[in-house]
């Protein structure tokens, strides 16, 4: 009410303004109100606009305000549902390489080795399936399902990656991963959780230099601030929608197997023990 008394009593002192103008220079009446039209006309067009930015936004806010309550939720702790083989999960067969059996052993912990390193609002969750997605055709790999608090945000796969594949004749250090993760309502998450997120991927499955710990690990910052950098251009630049968020990484996984090696030497399987969980417990 008080907002509305103020335009009026601004109408009313603009509009002294304009008639003691007129007076003291002799403007014509008729242009005096061809001015009059065309301030309210800019003030209405003004007005409009405004109100329907206004109204946009409680659209939008509306159509996602079951998914941040979700985002905003208990966390879900996850049930993982390993695949006991390759073939029991579903891949083809005929298609099972040594490799795609050497990776399905080395990330048979993986879901659990994130969900200890991550921030507690996410929860990795393996899948009983193996027939990843490929671009020319079915894969062969460990798929997940990622959450954050009650918010199933998307999915995330490992397969064989595009480095040196472990074969008959190769060395048991030369193998690759490929993690490839898909996030929907990524602008939604803390920029912290998000980058912890990718960062512990980049750390996991990116080379590792043991004898140089801290560049490797400036190294993973880097990229994922890089990677949400990105993201968020796209945000801005297509504010319409909220885009999808891809993520990929492939490298040869050198923490990911040291932290498993710790594992088996201890004695330890975080599936039996956590429930492929986490445990803030430092073994």
């Amino acid at each position: 009410m008080i907002k509305r008394i103020g335009i009026y009593v601004a109408i009313a002192a603009a509009w002294g303004l304009v008639y003691a103008a007129k007076e003291h220079f002799g403007i014509p009446d008729v242009w005096v109100w061809i001015g009059l039209i065309a301030m309210i006309g800019a003030l209405t067009s003004f007005n409009f606009e405004s109100r329907l930015q206004e109204v946009e936004a409680r659209v939008v806010r509306k159509d996602y305000a079951g998914i941040i309550e979700q985002l905003e939720g208990q966390r879900h702790k996850p049930q993982q549902k390993q695949p006991n083989s390759l073939a029991a999960g579903g891949a083809i067969v005929s298609w099972i390489r040594p490799e795609h059996e050497v990776l399905f052993e080395d990330f048979r912990w993986f879901a659990a080795v994130l969900n200890q390193h991550l921030p507690d609002p996410w929860a990795i969750e393996e899948l009983p399936r193996t027939d990843a997605r490929g671009y020319e055709g079915p894969e062969i790999g460990r798929m997940y399902e990622v959450w954050y608090n009650a918010c199933k945000v998307g999915r995330m796969q490992v397969t064989v990656g595009s480095g040196l594949l472990l074969r008959q004749d190769k060395s048991e250090d030369e193998r690759a991963a490929r993690v490839e993760l898909t996030l929907n309502y990524l602008r939604f998450i803390p920029y912290q959780d998000a980058r912890a997120l990718l960062y512990e991927l980049h750390l996991m499955i990116g080379p590792f230099d043991f004898n140089d710990a801290v560049s490797s690990r400036s190294r993973a910052g880097a990229l994922a601030a890089d990677e949400l950098g990105g993201h968020l251009w796209e945000c801005v630049r297509n504010s319409d929608f909220d885009p999808i968020f891809d993520f990929l990484v492939d490298g040869r996984y050198d923490l990911l197997r040291h932290q498993v090696e710790h594992w088996k030497k201890h004695n330890i399987d975080p599936m039996a023990k956590w429930g492929g969980d986490r445990d803030r417990v430092t073994e």
